[in-house]
């Protein structure tokens, strides 16, 4: 059974976590692999520590694995993914889409096809529901962690959801497996980031 407060908890310097349904590593690497883009292999923690040395350069992050029915993307450092890719990744499918920093408000949005179905701040979502209270409710309670599950811990219930949309857990194992990791090319190349170099994701 995943623990999902240990997981949350390892997760605590991420900035976002979007789970993607229909959507492909391939799909990931098609969208993000140009340019200056590198994609590497890494597992979590190699990740984070790559993004927060990469933050004093304003170097963004991308990890990307393959879970179940398509994709987690996470970020985690300074957010690179914006609603445009979200939407291109997974026209057909289904999209939940969690911030994660304690920087800012915990944003959550759910989309199906694309579209937004509800919208709210996990730690307040009163003063912030899209489009309103009773339907961001409503859509709670038919979620593994329920309303109540939302109301005591947002990451959680957000990690229980995404287990039952994408029919996989992103446990602590899945964590400490190597995945796709992409990263802006430096500008110099004299401090190296500590992941490794692949070209096909793993």
């Amino acid at each position: 059974m995943t623990d999902y407060e240990q997981v949350a908890e390892a997760l605590g310097n991420t900035t976002w976590i979007t789970w993607l349904t229909d959507a492909t590593l391939d799909d990931v690497l098609a969208l993000y692999s140009e340019g200056r883009n590198l994609p590497m292999t890494a597992t979590f923690r190699e990740a984070d520590e790559a993004a927060h040395l990469g933050m004093e350069d304003g170097m963004p992050v991308l990890f990307a694995g393959a879970l179940g029915h398509g994709v987690v993307l996470m970020e985690p450092g300074l957010p690179c993914v914006g609603t445009d890719e979200r939407i291109r990744l997974s026209p057909a499918g289904v999209c939940l889409d969690v911030g994660w920093s304690d920087f800012g408000p915990p944003f959550v949005t759910y989309r199906e096809k694309g579209r937004v179905v509800v919208s709210f701040d996990g730690t307040g979502w009163e003063d912030d529901a899209t489009p309103d209270q009773e339907t961001v409710e409503r859509w709670m309670s038919t979620t593994p962690g329920g309303l109540e599950g939302w109301q005591n811990n947002y990451g959680t219930a957000s990690l229980m959801t995404a287990e039952a949309i994408m029919g996989a857990p992103m446990d602590d194992r899945w964590l400490a497996r190597e995945h796709t990791c992409i990263t802006r090319r430096r500008a110099d190349s004299e401090r190296p980031v500590p992941v490794r170099w692949a070209w096909e994701s793993c």
